[in-house]
């Protein structure tokens, strides 16, 4: 398969909601245990923090049951909101959206999202500096790999929901990497900016071997 290397950029508006509202159990109560369970491909993952884990395990589900991610997490996100053009094409999307392959982490990708964040954190940048050279080395283990960027938030539910609606981004390019049906690994690192107080870099790759 020939390799792919996409990316895109999400800076945080001003109008998403805080984490706070998905303590609510009701929400996760939707969703039967077996299916989390299997969707917490990071539970094991002992170099991730508690909120990286939660980004992949929240995408996993909304990469399992589309429809059902909508009627949960989405609804609640859009409480309170003005419904946009964006929010509404991802609705659309999500309907057709069912038992994708699951993102499992990969640690060669952590790094790569890691030391993106922390070196961006550090220098108050935002982009995909250096993209091709520091995947390089990655190449010859993925056919294909993207990098989602986001800022602002340093708690996985807005994280995840930010990068979904993918509000004001054209092409939706963080949406597509998100709900993309061939990736199957990932990389989550959620480190502080010195502009935005905090961003998240989610690498996504294929593996050229069947796991």
């Amino acid at each position: 398969m020939k390799k792919i290397l996409l990316f895109s950029l999400l800076l945080a508006p001003l109008s998403l909601i805080y984490a706070q509202k998905y303590v609510d159990e009701k929400i996760w109560k939707r969703w039967d245990s077996a299916t989390i369970a299997k969707a917490n491909t990071a539970v094991n993952a002992n170099y991730l923090s508690s909120e990286e884990k939660l980004v992949i395990l929240i995408t996993n589900l909304a990469r399992t049951d589309g429809p059902l991610f909508s009627e949960t997490f989405l609804d609640t996100y859009m409480e309170g909101q003005k419904p946009s053009r964006y929010s509404k094409s991802l609705y659309r999307d999500l309907k057709n959206v069912k038992n994708l392959k699951l993102l499992f982490p990969e640690k060669d990708l952590y790094e790569v999202a890691e030391g993106h964040a922390i070196k961006s954190g550090k220098n108050g940048q935002v982009g995909h500096q250096g993209f091709e050279q520091r995947f390089k080395p990655l190449m010859k283990k993925y056919n294909g790999v993207a990098e989602n960027c986001a800022y602002g938030y340093d708690y996985a539910i807005d994280i995840v929901l930010q990068l979904l609606v993918d509000q004001d981004i054209s092409n939706l390019g963080h949406r597509l990497n998100m709900l993309n049906p061939g990736y199957d690994s990932v990389g989550v690192s959620i480190q502080p900016h010195k502009t935005y107080r905090y961003n998240c870099v989610m690498d996504f790759g294929l593996l050229a071997k069947e796991r």
